[in-house]
């Protein structure tokens, strides 16, 4: 009894006594709140900032393209002006040959300008000029259903005030005035007009005015390419705008208080941006002047940008509740939701085969630090390996091209030097700045680095090289992607070259080349225009006759003293212009009249291009059936051009043989030796080319390769003729060969005149010449 009283006692006391329990368990509680809370705190703050910085990066993003579409357009119009400058200076011409003639028959030439250039809304002529007025001209001026003639004296006062510079300064021949935005004084029509003196030697005669219509420029540009709410017009003051009907109805409001705002701004020929609040509404304005005076303006509403970066607010609001629920339900899965917007973040910049940075990361670092130096490597034959090879076999090689180039990078101990993949065969290598001196022993050490050992894949042994360029800052080099851009180009120039790197420093600026392609674009022109294009003749000697009876026909520019131009110069360039079908033409043209009326053969180059021109090849048809001269005529086909459709080239070739055309390969032995264009084409010739011919009497394997073209020809039935023959011992060594024809130097340069005697000592050095003996010609070839 008494032991069962003491225990119930104790059982009462320790009843009342505090539980030691209870505020562990509360502290355990509030500790995992906390860590909760903790987690979605660092949640939240890690989604804002991925947002915010997401957000600055596409909204920097489209900024670039908004810049990029609006530049654009300014160069268009631009390109679009200076092209009527050129083609309203060559009317000049005619301004000072109508100078003597009556008023119809000015205003008949007049119209017939205006009919052929539908840009044109009028031109005028008129002579005399001077503050009072003038003594005589003419005028055309478009209208809606055709054209009208008008006098001199009509909408003269209003011509007049563009005049005034003739009246005060000296002039000459290639000074012109582009006129503002004005209501032509005839039509009623909104023109701008290049005003250009007519000179008799230093002598103001005259004067001659194209209008030209401002909806056509409008047409080259697309507020669509800027952006869906932007809009863009032309203007030269606040009262004189030119923008689309859809522009003026919606937004015509707008369009005038942006004028009055930028009254007071000078815009340069370079874009400018600018910001603009009109009625509550936030406006990013960018313009610049164009090359006639006109001020380019597109604006863009602040909404329009905004609304690029609203998906990607709203998705990150979501992530953020979706995250935050989870972790309220289980907290550890909370790491996994919260480090993902981070690996995705870190995999839009990283390259998933090498875990390298990639372009955009490379770009993005370039964007705000451009004083370092920026390596490129283009791996050689990469497509050919990984056609041959197998995606895997090519995947392999650019893991252990990465681990090269790392590799390299430590023991170069560049500080701060990082490599990144860019894209395919394509790696870069931020290194500190260096002298362009330096970077080139570099670069020949990272060549060796490349080289040091091959490949092994699958019991396959693959040699590695590569292309490298690379581009160092210098004082004033512009910032953001230049070094990017650059370094390309520097790569572009070391493939088109063949050299093993190049490096660009500034020095060698690209506008060099742009220059240099609008030198001979102008000479191209002016050579076109003064027919000032010939055909010269290289003689091609027959090997079994001893005679010359063919000719190959090349195109030669003769400029202003008639000195031929090497047509290196100018055929990329008419490639460039599209005007190398125009030359074709030509050539043709000539040659066929050349030839009419003689029993000599003679060949014409045609490239893949000419052959696709449906009205070209019905053209040279056409002048075959004319002149007659088919059965004298090659037409030779390069053998390095890719043939995408044969019917197409079938087709000509069989009507030309029908003709009795014959069909060359001209340089057999470069490029791809598509055997297919010999089965194709109905081949007659094949033309060997000179890097095989060049070294025939020295280079054994040059002499196998050509050996094997030979008896492939003469299995087919198809003559062959060795180029670049430029001296007696490889002459011998083609004659050794059995090739039928020889063409080079030995034979005869290119010439204005046709080669017809053949000296007496080339004729012994052939087939039929005295001097080579049966035992000479049957004599084994000495291998050197």
């Amino acid at each position: 009894m008494t032991f069962g009283s003491s225990n119930r006692a104790k059982a009462r006391l320790l009843a009342r006594r505090p539980r030691a329990t209870a505020p562990l368990k509360q502290s355990i509680i509030w500790g995992l709140l906390s860590l909760v809370g903790l987690f979605i705190v660092g949640l939240w703050v890690i989604t804002r900032l991925n947002l915010e910085y997401s957000q600055r990066t596409l909204a920097e993003f489209h900024q670039r393209q908004i810049e990029v579409a609006f530049t654009n357009s300014l160069d268009r119009v631009n390109s679009r002006l200076q092209q009527i400058e050129q083609d309203s200076l060559r009317l000049v011409r005619i301004g000072q040959r109508l100078k003597t003639s009556s008023t119809p028959r000015q205003q008949t030439e007049l119209m017939q300008l205006l009919l052929e250039r539908s840009e044109l809304a009028g031109v005028g002529l008129w002579y005399g000029v001077s503050s009072d007025g003038v003594l005589g001209g003419a005028q055309v001026y478009r209208i809606e259903d055709g054209a009208q003639t008008a006098s001199a004296q009509a909408g003269l006062e209003l011509r007049k005030e563009h005049w005034k510079p003739l009246l005060t300064e000296n002039v000459s021949s290639a000074r012109y005035w582009w006129t503002p935005m004005y209501t032509h004084p005839l039509s009623g029509e909104p023109v701008i007009s290049l005003v250009m003196p007519v000179l008799e030697g230093s002598r103001v005669v005259g004067v001659l005015s194209t209008d030209w219509q401002l909806q056509n420029l409008l047409t080259l540009l697309n507020s669509a390419d800027i952006a869906s709410g932007a809009r863009i017009w032309l203007s030269s003051g606040h009262d004189r705008r030119q923008a689309t009907p859809l522009d003026e109805a919606q937004a015509g409001a707008i369009l005038d208080q942006v004028e009055q705002y930028l009254m007071f701004e000078t815009a340069g020929a370079a874009m400018q941006h600018d910001s603009y609040r009109i009625a509550g509404q936030q406006l990013e304005l960018y313009y610049a002047t164009t090359r006639a005076g006109l001020r380019l303006t597109a604006a863009v509403p602040r909404d329009e940008m905004s609304a690029v970066l609203l998906p990607l607010q709203k998705n990150s609001n979501r992530i953020l509740l979706l995250g935050g629920l989870a972790i309220l339900l289980l907290s550890a899965p909370i790491l996994f939701k919260a480090t993902a917007p981070l690996r995705e973040l870190k995999a839009s910049y990283t390259d998933e085969l090498t875990g390298l940075p990639n372009r955009a990361r490379l770009l993005q670092e370039l964007h705000y630090e451009s004083g370092v130096t920026l390596i490129l490597v283009n791996l050689d034959r990469f497509r050919e390996i990984n056609g041959l090879f197998g995606d895997a076999c090519g995947d392999y090689i650019l893991k252990e091209v990465a681990l090269r180039l790392e590799g390299y990078i430590s023991s170069m101990e560049w500080r701060g030097a990082r490599l990144y993949r860019l894209s395919g065969d394509e790696f870069a290598i931020q290194a500190p700045r260096r002298k362009p001196e330096l970077i080139e022993a570099e670069l020949e050490a990272l060549l060796r680095c490349l080289r040091q050992a091959p490949v092994f894949w699958q019991n396959h042994q693959i040699n590695l090289s590569a292309t490298l360029s690379a581009a160092v800052p210098w004082y004033d080099a512009p910032r953001q992607h230049s070094l990017f851009i650059h370094a390309k180009e520097a790569l572009r120039e070391a493939r088109q070259q063949g050299l093993h790197y190049r490096v660009y420093d500034g020095s060698q600026p690209l506008e060099q080349q742009f220059e240099h392609n609008q030198i001979w674009a102008g000479k191209l022109r002016e050579a076109l225009d003064s027919e000032r294009l010939v055909a010269w003749y290289q003689p091609i000697l027959n090997n079994t006759t001893g005679r010359i009876d063919k000719y190959e026909c090349l195109v030669r520019m003769l400029d202003a003293e008639g000195n031929p131009a090497s047509p290196g110069h100018f055929l990329g360039v008419a490639g460039k212009l599209r005007l190398d079908r125009h030359i074709t033409r030509i050539m043709v043209e000539r040659c066929f009249a050349r030839f009419q009326d003689s029993p000599l053969q003679f060949s014409i180059n045609l490239a893949y291009g000419d052959l696709q021109d449906i009205e070209l090849t019905g053209f040279i048809l056409e002048k075959l059936d004319e002149t007659g001269v088919g059965p004298r005529v090659i037409f030779e086909i390069l053998e390095s051009d890719s043939i995408d459709n044969y019917d197409q080239v079938k087709e000509f070739v069989d009507q030309a043989k029908q003709r009795g055309c014959r069909i060359a390969i001209d340089d057999f032995g470069t490029g791809y030796s598509n055997f297919e264009h010999l089965l194709q084409l109905q081949v007659d010739l094949i033309k060997i080319d000179a890097s095989l011919i060049r070294n025939l009497d020295s280079d054994t394997n040059a002499r196998r390769v050509t050996r094997g073209i030979v008896g492939l020809a003469r299995s087919m039935k198809i003559e062959t003729v060795a180029e670049f023959v430029h001296s007696p011992e490889i002459q011998m060594e083609v004659l050794r060969l059995g090739i039928s024809f020889s063409q080079g130097a030995l034979i005869g340069m290119p010439s204005s005149e046709l080669m017809v005697s053949v000296p007496k000592e080339l004729v012994q050095q052939t087939y039929c010449g005295r001097s080579t003996s049966v035992q000479q010609l049957r004599a084994p070839v000495t291998r050197r």
